[in-house]
């Protein structure tokens, strides 16, 4: 009887050493991810914060409203606008 108790002590032990490996490794692996999403939300954060930087000087260019020229050389170069009436001429074999 004491051979059945100590093998279902060894089974215990061995089961519960193999959950506690499971939950330390699982842990690593949990904190390696989220030491990996914290850097790409610091990424995204910085790049949320140049576009934001970006967008405030193209308002304030729209609203200034002195810059008509340079909307106007944005919006055709860009957005390819034209004016009514205009002919537009592409030179394919120029080189940039």
């Amino acid at each position: 009887m004491a051979k059945k108790k100590t093998k279902k002590s060894l089974i215990f032990k061995l089961a519960l050493a193999a959950f506690f490996v499971y939950v330390a490794v699982s842990f690593t692996f949990m904190q390696v991810d989220i030491s990996r999403r914290k850097e790409t939300l610091e990424a995204v954060r910085e790049e949320y914060r140049q576009q934001s930087y970006i967008n405030q000087e193209v308002t304030n260019i729209l609203n200034s409203g002195e810059n008509a020229d340079y909307i106007m050389k944005i919006a055709r170069e860009k957005l390819g606008f034209v004016l009514p009436d205009e002919q537009v001429f592409i030179d394919y074999n120029r080189k940039e």
